[in-house]
């Protein structure tokens, strides 16, 4: 919705030296503006219509009751939110034609610090043509933002897992979700902290397939994808991609009040199809923020795994002891190293590893200090080697397990002292979280890839093979099965 900073009581028309102007209140008076901003000559801004760009002037700043404002010649002029309400059914041609503003001005006139364009330099001028403000009056506006009104519009719209020069493409689509929707895609923590997947558009409105496939696929672009688009491109460069796909979508949506957008959002929040989904994102957005707490909180987590299982001590007089994979081939060594994987052993795992950390180090250790945790609290160790459990036919588990590990299929060596390996990764969650699920009550979901991981080996002069680089090169989803648990009593 739009931020209560920008209401439409606050467009007025006033009358300056005799003369009609329209007037925007840009802050208090109380707020003291550095005086290098209010000298020179005022720059231009820019008015879209899709097809050629014209000036646009603004004549200076006054102080009405206490509030400052910023006025120009008399227009109809309405902040970019209306896309939402009044000019909803115009909103497609209103973002082509400011993608059009954008591909075609300069860059220094974008300086486009963060990616995006913010959102208060954008205005609706006339129908559906585009006023962009220039740089200067920008700078004035952006400097009375308070924190929250800033984050809102310009942080909380930049879409985190997208390349920097396709941010701006990603604003477009942004803009036309909110048209839809009357939110913003990206805006909530819990989507963004649990891999930027937006509330479907389904969920709000009812779009054609295509525009609503377009708005999704810009989303959820791989760099590869976005590489593609942009090429040697800068980010106004590349809205010519948008523009020309954009150009055959429908849109179809009617015009509504501010009143009824928002009974349309409350409806939609409360609905069970909505609540289920943002429920996962919610609980996926907590999962990922209790590992990124735990990655920084690793030094105290260490004290507990010290006292419980003396993995630091072990680890530490490993550095100065031989491999325990010493007296093994090339090809033993690496199938040791999978066994450690499946044993959530993180000592082992890196025991021939020499120089660099390999690509599942820090998931392994992340999951040895989480069920040593458990352990030591609960007196319950809730990881399950999946290699064996798959051996043993894939048993019920306690509830609560992690069931973890790998299967190896194929380990070749393709030239001298160079391995690749396949192998079935079983993972208590998803590498994707588009494939995650909420296991139904007495089963715990069990996630299955299959990973292709290259290998260097290297001869110490010491007398034993060190895993000198890995990497993995092949990451294929499979299936999620159910494994089946069972309630136990534990200590706490």
């Amino acid at each position: 919705m739009r931020p209560s900073f920008w209401k439409m009581n606050e467009i007025i028309d006033i009358v300056r030296d005799g003369e009609k102007k329209t007037a925007i209140c840009i802050g208090r008076d109380d707020f003291g503006l550095p005086k290098h901003l209010m000298q020179g000559t005022k720059q231009d801004g820019i008015i879209s219509d899709g097809h050629s760009l014209s000036s646009w002037y603004w004549d200076g700043l006054c102080v009405i009751e206490g509030m400052r404002y910023v006025y120009f010649s008399p227009c109809e002029i309405r902040p970019i939110y209306d896309i939402s309400t009044y000019s909803r059914p115009k909103a497609l041609k209103i973002v082509r034609n400011l993608a059009f503003a954008l591909s075609t001005a300069k860059e220094d006139y974008l300086d486009l610090i963060t990616g995006i364009f913010p959102l208060y330099r954008i205005w609706i001028y006339g129908e559906d043509s585009i006023l962009i403000m220039p740089p200067d009056l920008g700078d004035l506006i952006g400097i009375m933002r308070d924190e929250e009104t800033k984050e809102n519009e310009v942080n909380r719209i930049i879409q985190g897992t997208a390349e920097k020069q396709f941010l701006l493409i990603t604003e477009m689509a942004e803009l036309l979700y909110y048209a839809a929707t009357g939110i913003f895609p990206f805006a909530s923590d819990e989507v963004r902290g649990s891999g930027y997947r937006e509330v479907p558009i389904s969920y709000f409105e009812k779009l054609p397939e295509k525009t609503e496939g377009f708005i999704s696929f810009i989303f959820h672009a791989k760099s590869r994808e976005m590489r593609d688009i942009m090429g040697n491109g800068s980010g106004g460069e590349c809205l010519g991609w948008f523009l020309s796909k954009s150009r055959d979508l429908e849109w179809n949506l009617p015009p509504r009040t501010e009143e009824e957008r928002d009974a349309s959002i409350k409806k939609t929040r409360e609905s069970e199809a909505y609540s289920t989904y943002f429920a996962e994102r919610t609980r996926i957005y907590k999962r990922n923020t209790f590992w990124r707490t735990k990655g920084t909180a690793i030094g105290i987590v260490a004290v507990i795994v010290l006292l419980v299982g003396g993995f630091l001590a072990s680890y530490l007089h490993g550095l100065l002891e031989p491999p325990t994979t010493k007296d093994l081939d090339k090809a033993g060594v690496i199938e040791a190293f999978y066994e450690a994987q499946s044993n959530c052993d993180p000592s082992e795992l890196t025991t021939a590893v020499k120089g660099f950390s390999p690509p599942q180090e820090m998931e392994v250790t992340n999951l040895y200090v989480s069920t040593r945790t458990r352990f030591a609290y609960e007196s319950y160790d809730p990881f399950v080697n999946a290699e064996e459990w798959v051996n043993e036919g894939m048993p019920a588990v306690p509830e609560g397990s992690m069931i973890y590990g790998v299967v190896l299929e194929s380990l070749e060596e393709t030239e001298e002292n160079h391995f690749i390996a396949t192998g079935i990764w079983y993972l208590p969650f998803p590498e994707d979280d588009s494939t995650q699920i909420i296991p139904p009550p007495g089963t715990i979901a069990v996630y299955i890839y299959r990973v292709t991981q290259t290998f260097e080996m290297k001869w110490n002069d010491r007398g034993w093979w060190n895993i000198v680089g890995s990497e993995i090169t092949g990451h294929e989803y499979l299936d999620t099965i159910l494994a089946q648990s069972y309630t136990v009593e534990r200590k706490i």
